[in-house]
């Protein structure tokens, strides 16, 4: 007597739809990516970075670079020669409390003036925050977005 073949296995077709299936339902599950939020704290952190760059020549070489804050942007200076200068996109500002809207630091890692800090903010109200500390010049940015900026 003859056994009959099982049929265990799946056609090439129903694999090829139920992977379309589960697809389709994977994209509809994840959260949409708001590419504004991520650039808010990619300028933030750029932001941090050459703050924390300024500190370290400062620190290190000697040389004092300060930072020069605008509305839609800041300005990295060497004396009065402008090393980098990095604009915002139109929907993006700065604001901050920094003596004269500048930033240095001494041979000692210390802020020019007592600490402050600095708010990147989106135009729908949320926004990031840099601390830098005063008396150490410590720069810290918590990685998260908070909501409901007072525009000045």
């Amino acid at each position: 007597m003859k056994k009959a073949k099982s049929k265990a296995g799946l056609t090439l077709i129903e694999l090829i739809v139920t992977v379309g299936m589960l697809s389709l339902l994977m994209l509809m599950a994840l959260p949409k990516i708001d590419m504004s939020s991520y650039k808010l704290i990619t300028i933030s952190k750029n932001l941090r970075d050459d703050i924390r760059y300024i500190r370290y020549i400062a620190m290190t070489e000697g040389d004092i670079l300060r930072i020069f804050f605008q509305r839609n942007r800041y300005l990295i200076l060497e004396g009065s020669k402008i090393i980098k200068e990095v604009r915002l996109d139109s929907n993006f500002s700065l604001y901050q409390n920094f003596k004269d809207n500048m930033i240095f630091f001494s041979y000692n890692g210390a802020p020019s003036t007592s600490g402050g800090t600095i708010n990147v903010v989106k135009n729908d109200g949320k926004y990031t925050e840099i601390t830098v500390v005063p008396g150490t010049g410590r720069v810290l940015f918590k990685n998260q977005i908070n909501s409901g900026y007072k525009m000045k």
